[in-house]
């Protein structure tokens, strides 16, 4: 298997990983019924978005907490 991502202009991208972490992303895939390895990746991006803005917005704490730098979400689109 390859690792290949189409990008946003429709063209594929050649993406270079390990061995190691291709499988666990095949395995990825299939546990989460994905048909290619990018929409795999697009889940764990959103997923990590969700994650990230619920811990700076306190979500489930009841409490506030400060803002980082490495909490800021950049479009990667």
């Amino acid at each position: 298997m390859r690792g290949c991502i189409s990008s946003v202009n429709g063209a594929d991208t050649s993406v270079r990983v390990s061995r190691g972490t291709l499988q666990e992303l095949e395995r990825l895939r299939v546990t989460l019924h994905a048909r290619p390895v990018d929409e795999t990746i697009r889940r764990l991006i959103r997923e990590r978005r969700s994650l990230a803005l619920a811990r700076i917005s306190g979500i489930g704490k009841g409490v506030v907490i400060r803002f980082t730098e490495g909490d800021r979400l950049e479009s990667l689109d």
